[in-house]
């Protein structure tokens, strides 16, 4: 390695420290580094952000919420199989 620091102030990876990990072979990336890896949500989401491609920085696109009619639909959907059971239920009992 370089000698840079893997971490900076506010102890999330730096370039260097994801360089290095992406630099390392599976399962055997820098400790300090993979150690911090494994409770940061912050430098995760970068982590994965660079393995795609995208910068690290990018921010995230937000799925949009299924339309109105879908959900409606699926809840039916749910009541119809709950009601179905139950009286296939009613009729096997004695």
């Amino acid at each position: 390695m370089s000698g840079a620091p893997l971490l900076d102030i506010r102890g999330c990876l730096t370039e260097a420290g994801l360089d290095a990990l992406a630099a390392s072979p599976p399962g055997r990336g820098p400790a300090e580094v993979v150690a911090h890896l494994g409770r940061c949500g912050r430098c995760q989401e970068r982590t994965l952000a660079r393995a795609a491609g995208r910068p690290g920085d990018a921010p995230r696109t937000r799925k949009e919420p299924p339309p109105l009619w879908r959900t409606v639909l699926v809840i039916a959907a749910v009541l119809l199989m709950v009601l179905t059971a139950m009286l296939m239920l009613r009729k096997l009992r004695p």
